[in-house]
């Protein structure tokens, strides 16, 4: 679990807390962005000065191998892991432009950037990228390592765009403040 300046992991079975390491800052800041946990390490992001961490973890405990605010600083943005990397929005909505960024968990290193990308929500799927601007735009994109690669962008919606979008059987929702829209992205309806 992810709190205001630490994480827990907690036993679900017996409520007890397994450990806790150091994650936040104090003040006006914002942890919304959900750990991941890849095999044996987890990596936690956040904005406002934050940056991201990547621990070893065990039962009883976890080791930081690395941690720093110029790898990604998601504003709340969860990133994806496809292929031992991950895709996220580094940067802040109401601070300048943020960026779309893939990066190497394991040593840390930024792969590729797409400055001015905008912030967004993404989601993978059959082996893709779908990701949800907060300018109403969706774009499909190929997950890949070496550079950015988009297949297709559609306009949805003309406002701005903050909630999570989901997906269910090859159905796409998502809303802006007054409308909720379903799109097939799937191979079609069935």
């Amino acid at each position: 679990m992810l709190f205001r300046s630490n994480v827990v992991s907690v036993d679900p079975a017996t409520g007890a807390v397994r450990f806790r390491f150091p994650f936040g800052s104090r003040g006006p800041t914002v942890n919304a962005a959900n750990p991941l946990v890849l095999g044996d390490h987890l990596f936690v992001s956040a904005s406002y000065g934050v940056g991201a961490k990547w621990a070893k973890i065990a039962t009883n405990g976890a080791t930081t191998e690395w941690e720093s605010d110029q790898v990604m600083s998601s504003q709340y943005t969860t990133c994806v892991q496809h292929g031992g990397y991950l895709y996220g929005i580094d940067g802040r909505q109401d601070v300048g432009v943020a960026r779309l960024r893939c990066i190497d968990p394991r040593s840390g290193k930024v792969l590729w950037t797409r400055e001015g990308f905008g912030t967004g929500s993404l989601i993978r799927a059959d082996g893709k990228l779908l990701i949800m601007k907060t300018d109403g735009s969706l774009v499909l994109a190929e997950p890949s390592p070496q550079e950015f690669r988009p297949l297709e962008t559609v306009k949805l919606f003309d406002t701005t765009v903050q909630a999570l979008p989901a997906l269910a059987n090859g159905r796409f929702f998502a809303r802006d403040t007054n409308t909720l829209k379903c799109v097939w992205v799937g191979a079609g309806p069935t």
